[in-house]
C-alpha cells in the first residue's frame, strides 16, 4: 500500500483488492477500519479511532476511509496506519504501513 497524506486536509485511505486466500476470491462484506498511531504507537488525536473504512460499491474488495483533516500531525513524521478486516470466521486480517506526512505547497 501506497499513501500520500498532506498535513491540514481531509485525506483519503483505501485498502484495495482484498480476497480471500482461501476461496480466492474478493471480499466486498467485510467490516474494516484503520485507525493512525505515532511512532511510539499512541493514536493521533484530532479523530475518532478505529474509523471505518467504507466498501466502494461495485469494486473488487476495494475499501475507503477518511484521514480528517484535524488530525494532529507534523510533517515529516513518520506514522503507522493499522488496518484491521473482520470478514467473519477465521477470515480476518491486519495491515500495518508507515507514511510520512507532507505539507502542501503551491506551484
Amino acid at each position: 500500500m501506497t499513501c500520500i497524506v498532506y498535513v491540514a486536509n481531509t485525506n483519503v485511505i483505501e485498502l484495495d483488492g482484498l480476497k480471500s486466500a482461501i476461496e480466492d476470491e474478493f471480499v466486498n462484506d467485510a467490516t474494516v477500519s484503520v485507525t493512525v498511531k505515532d511512532e511510539a504507537g499512541a493514536e493521533v488525536t484530532g479523530q475518532t479511532w478505529p474509523e471505518a473504512m467504507a466498501y466502494v460499491a461495485v469494486s473488487d474488495g476495494l475499501y475507503r476511509g477518511i484521514i480528517e483533516d484535524g488530525v494532529e500531525m507534523t510533517a515529516g513524521t513518520t506514522y503507522v496506519a493499522h488496518i484491521d478486516v473482520d470478514a467473519g470466521a477465521d477470515r480476518v486480517g491486519h495491515w500495518e504501513f508507515n507514511f510520512v506526512p507532507k505539507t502542501r505547497h503551491g506551484s
